[in-house]
């Protein structure tokens, strides 16, 4: 099962209508029924989510609504791809990560994506696993004005794919 964790902003999407939306999307992703799959593309093109007060972020809102849109119009049960913006390979450009109001604080981000490339470059089967589970056990601090937190959660699950 997919979980979506949405920052809630004063201006965003109303969470009832995304979480809606969204689990449309999920349950059409495990099945290999077409014509369910697109419905719920249709579904997430379509989609007019209402704005309130104390809603959901419209950006990662809409950065969810991709992902599942290119999920579905991809094979039934084919992998998705790697997120281009947060992941090159072996090469990380930090600077694409986004500052937040509240997010992971940016030392410690830092480090453990300099440790990851170290790592996948080194072609050391120890230093991989090293950093396999440096990745698997990173807790972050939330710090005032650091990296995008959700940003960072889809670099880690990347990150320990291109590890394993």
């Amino acid at each position: 099962m997919i979980a979506f964790e949405f920052s809630v902003v004063l201006r965003g999407y109303d969470p009832q209508a995304v979480d809606a939306l969204l689990a449309q999307a999920v349950a059409a992703l495990t099945t290999v029924d077409e014509s369910a799959r697109a419905d719920a593309v249709t579904a997430l093109r379509r989609a007019n989510l209402p704005v309130v007060l104390r809603g959901f972020d419209r950006a990662q809102v809409d950065g969810a609504i991709a992902s599942l849109t290119a999920q579905l119009e991809g094979a039934p049960g084919s992998e998705p791809e790697p997120d281009p913006d947060l992941w090159d390979g072996w090469s990380v450009n930090m600077a694409e990560f986004d500052v937040a109001l509240r997010g992971y604080d940016v030392a410690a981000v830092d480090r453990l994506v300099e440790q990851v490339g170290r790592a996948l470059t080194s072609g050391s089967a120890a230093a991989r696993a090293e950093a396999a589970v440096a990745v698997r056990q990173a807790v972050f601090a939330v710090k005032f004005r650091g990296y995008a937190r959700h940003q960072i959660d889809r670099f880690l699950q990347q990150a320990a794919r291109e590890l394993a």
